[in-house]
């Protein structure tokens, strides 16, 4: 894959399709830019363009030193560097999960860059600090993956039967080489976000799967309702858990395109 450089950091990214519709993918948590790989095959031949970024600390992307460097705040400022460097002036933004907020940073600072956002079963932005109870509940669901793990759970390999075997098989590696620091800095609050949902000033589509076991559905469609509602759309898929980018990668591409074609026509 190649690699992009970001200000002080190189980070792992793949590149899909051409066209002046471009949409930037940003992933969730644990994740890598592998996830969007089936996403990106669909968006390609839809006619968009499409980048998947790796954030530091995933895929190929450089680690950072710190905790503070695997903050969402921190991923957006990479993911600002990153798009600068690739020439990417205007472009749909598309995050999940953890990626929601880097790309809810990235929009309250660079809202000139972005045509639409798109946020796909983000957390609640105001969420406080995770308690002990919380942290220990979050370890035991069904799709989290544990230290020495060498085999994904089977949960997690059925919310990602949208990848092929080997792109599966390369996003678990990316899980397990997951630095420790990188869980710890990503984690709430996540200062900065509040009262920023209603002054976004494109449209934004959230998207989410009312069968989630990582944020409950009502998160995503709290901060629904706190965009303006001249600028919000919704998307519910039925049945689907948190990760719709690899479960059903066809069927949001397709969203994605549909809501592109609609609210983020290039200039």
């Amino acid at each position: 894959m190649p690699l992009v450089q970001a200000g002080p950091v190189k980070l792992d990214y793949d590149e899909a399709g051409s066209g002046d519709d471009i949409a930037v993918l940003v992933h969730g948590a644990s994740s890598s830019h592998r996830q969007w790989a089936t996403v990106q095959r669909h968006l390609a031949e839809a006619g968009v363009h499409s980048y998947a970024i790796s954030m530091r600390g995933a895929g190929a992307s450089d680690r950072g030193a710190s905790e503070a460097d695997y903050a969402p705040a921190s991923y957006a400022r990479d993911l600002a560097a990153a798009v600068d460097i690739l020439g990417l002036r205007r472009f749909t933004l598309v995050g999940h999960s953890l990626g929601t907020l880097v790309s809810r940073y990235y929009v309250r600072d660079h809202a000139e860059r972005v045509r639409a956002l798109a946020l796909i079963a983000g957390p609640d932005p105001s969420r406080p600090g995770l308690t002990p109870e919380q942290r220990a509940t979050r370890a035991a669901r069904p799709t989290a993956s544990r230290p020495g793990d060498s085999a994904p759970p089977e949960a997690w390999t059925q919310q990602h039967m949208g990848l092929d075997d080997a792109q599966r098989a390369a996003l678990w590696r990316d899980i397990l080489n997951n630095p420790p620091e990188r869980a710890r800095g990503q984690e709430s609050p996540w200062p900065g976000l509040e009262g920023c949902a209603v002054q976004i000033p494109v449209h934004t589509l959230v998207m989410l799967g009312d069968a989630d076991d990582v944020v409950p559905p009502a998160d995503p469609l709290r901060g629904y309702l706190e965009l303006a509602p001249e600028r919000r759309h919704l998307h519910v898929f039925t049945g689907v858990g948190h990760f719709p980018p690899a479960q059903i990668p066809d069927r949001t591409a397709g969203v994605l395109v549909r809501f592109m074609r609609a609210h983020a026509k290039p200039a």
